[in-house]
């Protein structure tokens, strides 16, 4: 298994540019092929973003609610990544991509407050 990304390697406009791809209702939705490479896309993401965001743990104190968001965030994309993609139609296919986008988008919020936070709080 390899190592974590670094976060100076993180591309998280990339990464929010493919969430924003599902969840911007304006926006025509990929074709079936284009949901397929877009839904394992956003796996990768977030398969990135989980131990990113879990290699800030450690210099938060424990009574943070910063720390117990993000904490709840990254195991709710730990049991989102456990869920098998559907074998069904075309409507579940895109709900379990837009489940996968919203993690992203979550995730990336969670390692820019921990960042800004630590930047603030911790010289």
């Amino acid at each position: 298994m390899s190592p974590p990304a670094s976060p100076a390697r993180l591309n998280t406009g990339q990464m929010l540019a493919d969430a924003e791809q599902l969840l911007d209702s304006t926006a025509d939705g990929p074709t079936h092929d284009g949901l397929h490479e877009l839904t394992l896309r956003l796996r990768g993401h977030i398969m990135q973003l989980i131990p990113a965001v879990t290699d800030r743990f450690s210099s938060w104190p424990r009574n943070d609610d910063t720390l117990a968001q993000a904490m709840a965030g990254t195991g709710r994309a730990q049991r989102q990544l456990a869920v098998d993609p559907p074998d069904g139609s075309l409507t579940q296919a895109v709900a379990y991509a837009q489940r996968l986008a919203r993690t992203v988008v979550e995730l990336t919020q969670h390692l820019a407050r921990l960042d800004c936070a630590t930047s603030r709080e911790f010289p």
